[in-house]
This record gives C-alpha cells, structure tokens and sequence, in this order.
C-alpha cells in the first residue's frame, strides 16, 4: 500500500470539501435551497475535516502502512496501532453516519431533490422520485459505512470492515457519476431558465 498516494488524494478531496462546507454552512441560512445547504453544505464539511486528518496522518505515519502486507509481527504491531488510533476517531465517524442517517430519513420523507422539469434529464424523472431515492441510497450507504466501521475497528473485525469500505466504496463511485452528470444539468438548467442568454 502506498500511503503516500491516499495521503494526497484524501488532502485534495478533503481541502475541497472543508473550503465548500464550510462556504455553504455559513452561507446557508441566506439562499433559497435551505434543505440543499443542509444536506450537502454540512456532510461535506464534516466529510472533508474527516479526510483531511485522515491525510494528515497518512503522509505522517506512512511508514505503519508499509508493514500492513507482511504477515509477520510487525504487521499485526501496525494493527493495532492504527485500531488504538482510530478508535477515539470513531466516535466522530459514527457521529457523521448518525447526520447521514437522520438525512436519509429526511430526503425520503420529505420527498427532497427533486429536479425542476426544466432541468435536462433529471427534470424527465421528478414526478417519479427517482433523484429521490437516488440520494437516499447515495446517503444511507454513506451513513451505513460510517456506523458499521467503530463496531469493526474496536475488535478490528474484518468482515464489518470491508462491508464499511464496500458501503463507502459504491457510495463514492454513484456520487461521483452523479456529480459529473450534474455539470451538464446544471448548465443546462441555468441556459433553460436564465432570460440572459
């Protein structure tokens, strides 16, 4: 494992979802969209502060990371001390899957999401939700991984995880094919309604 690599990829997601979180938290109580801010503003706040420590560490303790692929001593010595480091952490990633959970349970009920008609794509699909639960299950398997992985790192039980990591793992592919697809939607939804152009 080369942590130096996730060291610097955590850095880079984590600065940009610290800057925009932070933004948007602020911010929020002043724009139109106040279900939006909530639900994206503050999880990426959280999210980001969560990866940029994470990097942090990474880049400081790199040399733990490369005892993990020995199956010797020194590797069950990196272990556990990356569980005894994690453990006080997961307090805070369990706090973040119980923001994700309670957001789940809101974008469900509240229906929240939803595209305009004008928007191109997603617009096609408001009336049936789709984007609704679409975002449901993007953020309820965000919030399964971060509950799911305290109860796997204070034994450090496999199983739970890399069911943690997978929950993440799907979550992250969705949100970023989601989030590429909306820099067309968006402009397009600008160009649809904006009488400037």
């Amino acid at each position: 494992m080369q942590a130096e690599g996730f060291a610097l990829a955590f850095g880079m997601t984590g600065f940009i979802l610290t800057v925009l979180g932070i933004t948007i938290s602020v911010m929020w109580p002043y724009t139109k969209l106040l279900h939006a801010n909530i639900m994206m503003g503050e999880p990426g706040l959280a999210f980001g502060v969560l990866l940029a420590a994470a990097s942090f560490f990474l880049w400081r303790r790199r040399d733990i990371f490369d005892d993990l692929e020995r199956a010797n001593e020194k590797s069950e010595q990196a272990i556990a001390y990356i569980a005894a480091v994690m453990r006080p952490v997961s307090g805070w990633i369990f706090a973040t899957g119980l923001m994700m959970a309670s957001l789940t349970a809101a974008i469900l009920y509240y229906r929240l999401g939803k595209a305009p008609p004008q928007e191109p794509i997603s617009g096609h699909f408001a009336q049936a939700s789709v984007e609704t639960v679409f975002l449901g299950l993007i953020w309820g398997l965000t919030s399964v991984g971060a509950l799911l992985l305290p109860a796997g790192i204070l034994k450090w039980n496999r199983k739970l995880l890399m069911l943690a990591a997978t929950c993440w793992r799907v979550a992250g592919v969705l949100l970023a094919l989601f989030s590429a697809m909306n820099y067309f939607t968006h402009i397009g939804l600008l160009m649809n309604t904006s009488d400037s152009f």
